[in-house]
């Protein structure tokens, strides 16, 4: 596995896995980000979901204003791509990417996608079912939803403290001024350091995965640091995502209610706690849609903390990939 550039405009970063399991039109999976939208933090749990499903041929892929391949600290990127532009983007990369391997072959599809990336994913559903652009090529068989932020991210415990951030600072222009400050000052092996040392814990067992994953999430990190571009675009989205995202009880019932009539199952998975995910939110969506007789629609809530385990938190992708992956596989068993 390696990291590659799209072809699609805006170019953008991509994980791309053959099946290890051949076949001739083989069923594709492919996995949304979150938010910093870069594919660097999740290459490991992918990576352990290939090997239990061997069947799948995998796809991430990276949100416009996110390359981080090739020669992506040359990139000086002003534009800001908005969360309709994501959903447009995405869909394209899924279209020239099935038109490229597959012809006009029809190639069941599933989706796991990781917190905002549930909301832009609900949107490329929509359209992927409805648009005759994608439906003669796409048949969506799953969607998975990892601690989703579907439903008033801006009053979760990190909504509440960046809206009150972003209505007292240009946010955007001091963390752009700080990172060009930082790399001013910082020798690069200074700043992988204190990346490596204080920001992204090391895992205190030396499996190789969990180590793996870890290094990872120092690489993704660092390329976050060195382009002022990804940092721009990550905070300008983040402020858009508290601005936007609310309840959209209309959307949220096509999801849950309508989707899955086309033979599409649902599974959406809740960390214990989420400071991207109030309470009152996740509740909201499980009072609203969760019916233990439908099998077509799964929620999980992750196990709290005990002495021998720690619970699946929001940032999974930073220390956790190799038990989410376990809990992932199964949900992908199950569909």
């Amino acid at each position: 596995m390696s990291l590659t550039t799209s072809t699609t405009e805006p170019y953008t970063t991509l994980y791309h896995r053959e099946p290890l399991h051949p076949s001739r039109n083989p069923p594709l999976l492919v996995f949304i980000p979150g938010n910093p939208g870069l594919i660097d933090y999740y290459t490991t749990y992918l990576d352990l979901i290939a090997k239990q499903h061997r069947h799948y041929e995998i796809l991430a892929i990276s949100h416009a204003g996110y390359q981080t391949s090739d020669d992506y600290e040359k990139v000086s990127n002003a534009d800001f791509y908005d969360l309709d532009y994501q959903v447009l983007h995405k869909c394209r990369v899924i279209r020239d990417h099935i038109l490229a391997t597959r012809g006009d072959q029809k190639v069941e599809v599933s989706f796991l996608c990781h917190s905002v990336g549930s909301y832009i994913m609900q949107r490329v559903a929509k359209r992927l079912v409805y648009d005759v652009e994608y439906n003669q090529i796409v048949n969506i068989k799953f969607v998975g939803l990892i601690c989703p932020t579907i439903v008033d991210i801006a009053k979760s415990l990190l909504g509440q403290y960046f809206t009150s951030l972003f209505n007292w600072l240009p946010l955007v222009h001091v963390a752009v001024y700080l990172i060009v400050v930082l790399q001013w000052i910082l020798p690069d092996r200074a700043a992988e350091s204190l990346i490596r040392n204080r920001i992204i814990a090391k895992p205190a067992q030396t499996d190789k995965d969990l180590v793996e994953s870890w290094e990872n999430a120092v690489t993704a990190t660092k390329k976050i640091y060195k382009s002022k571009s990804i940092v721009r675009q990550t905070i300008t989205m983040a402020k858009e995502e508290l601005n936007q995202i609310h309840r959209d009880d209309e959307f949220n019932d096509w999801f849950f209610k309508e989707l899955p009539t086309s033979g599409a199952k649902l599974w959406c998975f809740f960390a214990p706690f989420d400071y991207w995910v109030h309470d009152n939110s996740r509740d909201y969506v499980l009072t609203r849609y969760h019916d233990a007789l439908n099998e077509n629609v799964r929620f999980e809530i992750g196990d709290a903390d005990t002495e021998e385990k720690k619970a699946i938190n929001h940032s999974f992708c930073i220390d956790q990939s190799v038990e989410f992956a376990e809990i992932t596989c199964d949900a992908l068993s199950k569909s």
